[in-house]
């Protein structure tokens, strides 16, 4: 087991999604008490729910509904020492010239204002409370070049590093540690989503994009939403104590 997880309490947020469902099992695993705080519009079913873990749904786009899994940390478990801010979504594939500005509303409130004000109800909690703990942002290997037709989902993702690296400098003396983790493309719903729309926007079919996705990664596989949940675990444990302000990719030879 991974050293300063037993018996902390870690809030995951975007619970209801692949890599959410396979982090809360991890954290459970190794012995934390977990928060799971999903969309309060997912069909997350209770058979579905990990064992160990108290859900909360919420909308993370408003001030109050980004507070609930803090409350709920507070009224289950006497607080929070932990966050994986892992909510986000992917958006339409489109060119810039006739991406909508509806969606790009969309995507920028979930991905850049639903994460800020998540961490702000974190880092409240954790300054009032003078105690140390650790962030996790949740951005993408999108965060740190661009595709073609993913532009807005490109933005929000270097908008949520760059949210991460501010937010690193405010509070690192405090004992607050704050990274991000960049995956690849993980298979899940999200990567299904992304083929069918990029495929369209290219004018292929779903399974020529995925081959030429695959071909561009060097183990020439996605990742599994267990692979960035352990590597969420280990950030956010106390294996890495001195890590604080990095960015962490997982693509799977994609940035070689």
């Amino acid at each position: 087991m991974l050293k300063g997880l037993k018996g902390k309490t870690v809030l995951v947020t975007g619970a209801g999604g692949g890599i959410g469902r396979a982090a809360c099992r991890r954290f459970v695993q190794e012995g934390a008490n977990v928060v799971a705080a999903v969309y309060h519009d997912d069909p997350v079913h209770v058979p579905e729910h990990e064992p160990g873990a108290v859900y909360v749904a919420c909308d993370i786009r408003s001030e109050d509904g980004a507070a609930e899994g803090v409350k709920a940390a507070a009224a289950h478990f006497g607080g929070l020492d932990l966050a994986f801010l892992n909510a986000g979504v992917e958006g339409a594939a489109a060119p810039v010239a006739s991406f909508s500005e509806a969606e790009y509303e969309r995507v920028f409130d979930v991905n850049v204002r639903g994460t800020f004000l998540c961490a702000k109800a974190v880092v409240n909690h954790l300054i009032d409370a003078e105690k140390p703990g650790s962030i996790l942002f949740m951005a993408s290997i999108a965060g740190l070049q661009g595709f073609a037709f993913t532009s807005i989902y490109n933005a929000s993702k270097y908008a949520v590093i760059g949210i991460a690296n501010s937010l690193a400098h405010e509070v690192g003396a405090r004992g607050i540690r704050v990274n991000v983790i960049c995956p690849g493309i993980v298979d899940t719903r999200m990567a299904r989503s992304l083929e069918n729309t990029m495929a369209a926007a290219a004018g292929v079919e779903p399974t020529a994009m995925r081959a030429g996705l695959v071909e561009n990664i060097g183990l020439r596989r996605y990742a599994s939403p267990e692979e960035v949940a352990a590597m969420a675990a280990w950030i956010l444990s106390d294996e890495v104590p001195y890590c604080h302000g990095e960015t962490f990719t997982l693509g799977g030879g994609m940035m070689a």
